[in-house]
């Protein structure tokens, strides 16, 4: 067909009659040729006209979609999206606006299609791990391994100083054998986890059978230095080859910055295990996904309009992480039947009255489907966009974002508290944690209330967080945000 009216409107194939009016009033206000001098504004007004004189009727839609090529009616995945604002005001003043965003498939597969996982872990063997807390590690990871799929398969690396293959690509059939391998795992030497992650990761790209899904598991109770940046590129290519990272810091005596970026990057996240239940917990869960997957690392490479930033990014479900902001940006795996749910801040420079429109971030959605038959990811047009207003109304957001906000906000007090640490403020730090346990304390949660507030005293003592304290709060209030229970209307 000559035209694609529904990427000239920029909406998916099933789009509301609602949502076909609202992009084509966006998209003719943009192009309209009184509004827009461009010479091939003019050109595009018509297409978009056309688009929509035939979509805005449902005999003329119907006898257009039955045209279609049966790929172009199908989409692999269904987004909502849901603005803290209608429009955004032309003032010369910055200014903020959210988008909440769900993900959810919408192709009904049969999960028994779903391929094999391929699971490498990548477990440090310093000497800070000998004792309780490698015993805690070897424990689990048997247990884990009895609950994967028959067709699953499993590497694990170990590292300190340098990288060592224990047990090469494994049937989980082959249980025994891989328990005697883990066994026999010893303690000593340094922590260099760029070794580690990167026998990992080769390991992970010459074992990829079909379609199987790739996962690395790093594990860890320490630092690593002067390797970070190669760790983050590693970590920046697995986000782009599908292969997901997860980082697990063991105690306390672990970066947790670096391993929420690592994991991040890759569409992870990085989980704080104190006691041996936060452990198993972790295995259970990934056992469990393992059969669900649909999508492996769902990434968005886009363009923003001049004086739009986007300077902020956190996934809400199925597990919650900050966002890593790069290009593209890694938003993380979708499961069948667990929406992908994401919150993302934009910093809006100046307006000027003239200015009719606002591309917050439009480019390709790379959606890599896992039962699928094509090997190439898949590539969907998705926009963030919204009008340009004189005039703005007192409006209510939809009450599903105002309490992703308000939860978040809980979350970045302690961010906050941080950063003014390392800004050198340490009452304007202790203040924010003292606010955050208000906001604990009034949400019922007095006993991360109770250490955020010895946290506080600390800060003004030592002028710095304690190393078990301030993981507990961060990845205490960050366990908060987590609502896949919540019912979006979107």
């Amino acid at each position: 067909m000559a035209s694609d009216f529904y990427e000239i409107l920029g909406i998916a194939w099933d789009a509301s009659p609602e949502d076909i009016r609202s992009a084509y009033f966006q998209a003719a206000r943009l192009y309209h040729p009184d509004a827009n001098p461009s010479p091939t504004a003019h050109e595009r007004f018509m297409k978009i006209q056309e688009a929509y004189a035939v979509l805005s009727i449902p005999q003329k839609r119907k006898d257009y979609d039955a045209q279609l090529p049966a790929e172009a009616r199908v989409s692999p995945i269904r987004v909502s999206i849901q603005y803290s604002r209608s429009a955004v005001q032309a003032i010369e003043e910055p200014q903020l606006i959210y988008t909440l965003l769900e993900f959810a498939g919408t192709q009904d597969l049969d999960p028994a299609q779903i391929p094999p996982t391929v699971y490498c872990l990548v477990i440090d063997r310093s000497t800070s791990m000998a004792g309780q807390r490698m015993d805690m590690v070897k424990s689990n990871l048997m247990h884990f391994i009895r609950q994967l799929r028959p067709q699953d398969l499993i590497i694990i690396v170990t590292f300190s100083d340098r990288a060592e293959v224990v047990v090469p690509l494994s049937r989980v059939s082959d249980a025994n054998r891989v328990d005697q391998e883990i066994s026999m795992i010893s303690t000593g030497g340094g922590t260099e986890i760029f070794h580690g992650l990167e026998a990992g990761m080769n390991l992970l790209r010459v074992s990829r059978i079909g379609r199987s899904q790739r996962t690395l598991i790093l594990l860890t109770d320490g630092h690593t230095y002067g390797d970070e940046d190669s760790c983050f590129e590693l970590a920046r290519a697995a986000g782009l080859e599908g292969i997901s990272i997860h980082g697990i810091g063991l105690g306390s005596d672990w970066n947790d910055e670096f391993l929420d970026k690592v994991s991040s990057l890759a569409g992870g996240s990085a989980t704080f295990v104190s006691q041996p239940k936060d452990l198993r917990r972790f295995f259970e869960i990934q056992a469990r996904n393992s059969s669900v997957l649909y999508s492996r690392n769902l990434r968005f490479e886009y363009n923003c309009d001049d004086g739009v930033e986007l300077r902020y990014g956190y996934r809400l479900a199925p597990d919650t992480s900050t966002l890593t902001i790069e290009n593209p940006l890694v938003f993380g795996n979708l499961f069948y039947g667990k929406p992908l749910r994401v919150l993302l801040e934009f910093k809006i420079g100046p307006l000027s009255e003239d200015q009719l429109f606002l591309r917050l971030a439009e480019g390709k959605l790379w959606v890599d489907l896992t039962a699928h038959n094509s090997t190439a990811p898949q590539k969907m047009t998705f926009r963030l966009n919204r009008p340009v207003s004189q005039m703005m109304e007192n409006e209510m957001p939809n009450s599903a974002l105002v309490d992703a906000l308000a939860r978040l906000t809980v979350y970045r007090m302690q961010e906050k508290a941080k950063q003014e640490l390392v800004d050198g403020n340490i009452e304007s730090a202790s203040r924010h944690l003292q606010h955050l346990a208000t906001h604990l304390l009034a949400a019922g949660d007095r006993e991360l209330a109770h250490a955020v507030l010895i946290e506080a005293e600390h800060i003004r003592q030592s002028r710095r967080f304690s190393q078990d304290g301030g993981k507990k709060i961060k990845y205490g209030t960050r366990s908060l945000i987590h609502f896949d229970e919540l019912e979006l209307d979107l």
